[in-house]
């Protein structure tokens, strides 16, 4: 039984790749805009009522790439240790958001370069909103800062990640996404208020 949920779970996933790959050459081949869902099915060779049971709406197609971040994340915030350093509570799983981004660079200047093509999408604060709220309950987990203090504090980290991570994306920056990760948490630093334990 754990077996076929295994290979259940693997064909999902498959599907979903297969589907972005598609789409992503599709809308840079003929825009965002127009590209339609029906079409993206057929170019994938799957039907409408997958398609839609996969990703209800065009948008999560794109937005797809910054949720499997949040996948590695919160993987990655499992694993921190109750007692991290509030550098590392926050550095570990920008890190290995950092070395996702590294492992599948292409796929990601591409979704950059179709959230240019569309307005609809740079404005969906949805995606923005959960990154706010997992920055900000690290500070309140792993320091003694406040809610207030901690939703200020993530966003000035969620504001930082998120510009270096467009220029690198658009300028095609060769170095890699953990090196200007490093960099950036170090310039962060001090900003950091006193970790849980002290």
């Amino acid at each position: 039984m754990q077996l076929m949920t295994g290979l259940r779970e693997r064909r999902h996933l498959e599907t979903k790749q297969l589907l972005v790959k598609t789409a992503f050459d599709l809308f840079v081949e003929r825009g965002f805009t127009n590209v339609t869902m029906d079409e993206v099915a057929q170019a994938a060779g799957v039907s409408r009522s997958t398609l839609y049971r996969r990703f209800p709406a065009k948008e999560d197609l794109v937005l797809e790439i910054p949720r499997r971040w949040m996948v590695v994340f919160d993987h990655a915030v499992e694993a921190l240790p109750p007692d991290s350093p509030t550098g590392e509570a926050i550095g570990e799983p920008a890190l290995a958001v950092a070395a996702h981004i590294d492992q599948n660079k292409e796929i990601v200047r591409t979704a950059y370069q179709i959230l240019g093509q569309s307005p609809t999408l740079q404005q969906s604060g949805l995606v923005t909103t959960i990154w706010h709220g997992r920055f900000a309950a690290l500070f309140e987990r792993f320091s003694t800062a406040d809610t207030e203090t901690s939703l200020v504090l993530a966003g000035a980290y969620l504001g930082a990640i998120d510009a270096m991570v467009l220029h690198w994306a658009t300028t095609g920056a060769t170095s890699p996404v953990t090196e200007k990760t490093t960099r950036l948490l170090a310039r962060l630093r001090p900003i950091l208020p006193p970790n849980q334990t002290d």
